[in-house]
């Protein structure tokens, strides 16, 4: 008989060790990680009593996150060896390196700003020159990604916050900027060194170039895409990969596997190979939940955007089918209930717009007030950290909502810039 892996546990007979894998109710009506937590105290069974009358605790986790032999209610007190995560073993293999935030977004924001325009003046470039026949020069390529990925290691909130923005420019241009910054901003989440993030960004550049060479009545299309138009369209990888090929100096088999692989899936669902699990390269892995991110929260000819929350939901529904579970957990660290940029009206009636978030406190993060209770813009914008911060009566501040762009005539995109 197989051995269960997760099974339902009522909070009160929950011991230290456990790993929580999913709730009686939604994770995003509860200040928990979206991805699960383990037990290490009693407090952490207080916490969860406050919201939970049931739990379901992950087996296999609650013994491989605890690195040692554990006696387990759930396999009915039998000791059980234990084995390193695949993936903890595939990043064993990596030098990993520890980041830290070394500036505040609002001071990183000029600097990410520079970054992101001296990308868009080359992918003007590039794209110019796939226009007239002639290569790709990737070092001009290289000299742009460098200043975005400093950006995103002394603080990914600035460049989050930029590939949020949902300018006018075309889909297919924005998607390859916005790309680039999730991939690195997924890197750095999960300890991978500058010079592999500066990878990880070239290769989101390079995802969807193939495109340029794809008719506008194609991609632009309303309605569904025959079986040829859709052929036509899955071809793009094919296209990339040969203008890559074809740059002005060779670009790294990392990069030319990441634009190859982007749209296989976890499951083996994908295209153009069907590679499934770890026959997928790790940075195709990364790249392919960005890709699928940015996707679904733009605006497309035969799509509405959906919310943040929306779209992280149903990411981590995907999970172990489209994605690597580790990677959508990593991804939903980085980039959190609310993400950076995001406006919200709080519960005092103020309007601000995120500029941290708190890690272990999602639903309270760094908030600057732009507007007053009665939705006048301040003199001076304030900064307030909603995880300890109360009102003039005394009550604790929550974001009551989040709020459209162009909410009460603000523009996060003039806001940022």
């Amino acid at each position: 008989m197989g051995q269960l892996k997760t099974k339902k546990i009522y909070v009160h007979q929950l011991e230290t060790g456990m790993y929580v894998s999913g709730l009686d109710r939604p994770w995003l009506e509860t200040p928990f990680y979206l991805q699960g937590f383990m037990i290490r105290s009693a407090g952490d069974v207080q916490k969860l009593s406050l919201y939970c009358d049931y739990v379901y605790v992950d087996y296999e986790k609650s013994v491989a996150n605890l690195n040692i032999e554990v006696s387990h209610k759930l396999s009915h007190s039998r000791k059980l060896g234990v084995a390193a995560t695949p993936f903890n073993k595939e990043l064993s293999t990596r030098r990993i390196v520890k980041y830290d935030d070394k500036i505040a977004v609002t001071s990183e924001i000029t600097q990410a700003n520079t970054a992101y325009q001296q990308i868009k003046d080359e992918f003007d470039s590039m794209a110019a020159r796939i226009g007239s026949g002639k290569a790709l020069n990737i070092a001009n390529l290289s000299q742009v990604v460098n200043p975005l990925v400093d950006s995103v290691i002394r603080n990914p909130g600035a460049s989050i916050w930029l590939a949020r923005l949902k300018s006018q420019d075309s889909y297919t241009y924005r998607h390859c900027i916005a790309v680039a910054i999730w991939c690195s901003v997924i890197g750095r989440q999960i300890g991978l060194p500058k010079k592999e993030l500066a990878l990880l960004s070239m290769g989101g550049m390079l995802l969807d170039i193939g495109k340029l060479k794809i008719p506008g009545a194609v991609l632009n299309k309303k309605k569904q895409l025959s079986e040829r138009e859709f052929s036509l369209v899955k071809k793009h990888v094919d296209l990339s990969l040969k203008m890559a090929a074809d740059s002005s100096r060779q670009i790294p088999q990392a990069v030319m596997d990441m634009i190859a692989s982007h749209h296989e899936r976890f499951n083996g669902s994908g295209y153009p190979q069907s590679l499934q699990g770890t026959q997928i390269p790790l940075y195709a892995r990364i790249a392919a939940i960005a890709d699928c991110y940015d996707a679904i929260t733009s605006q497309r000819v035969y799509a509405k955007p959906i919310p943040h929350a929306l779209a992280i939901k149903k990411m981590y529904e995907w999970r172990g089918y489209d994605f690597q579970p580790e990677l959508i957990e990593a991804f939903i660290q980085s980039v959190g209930i609310y993400p950076t940029g995001t406006l919200v009206e709080l519960s005092s009636g103020e309007v601000g717009i995120v500029v941290k978030e708190n890690p272990g406190k999602r639903l309270r993060p760094q908030v600057l007030v732009i507007l007053n209770k009665d939705k006048q813009q301040l003199p001076d914008f304030r900064e307030i950290d909603l995880a300890d911060f109360v009102g003039e009566d005394r009550k604790v501040v929550e974001i009551l909502k989040t709020l459209e762009p162009g909410a009460y005539g603000l523009d996060p995109e003039a806001l940022y810039i």
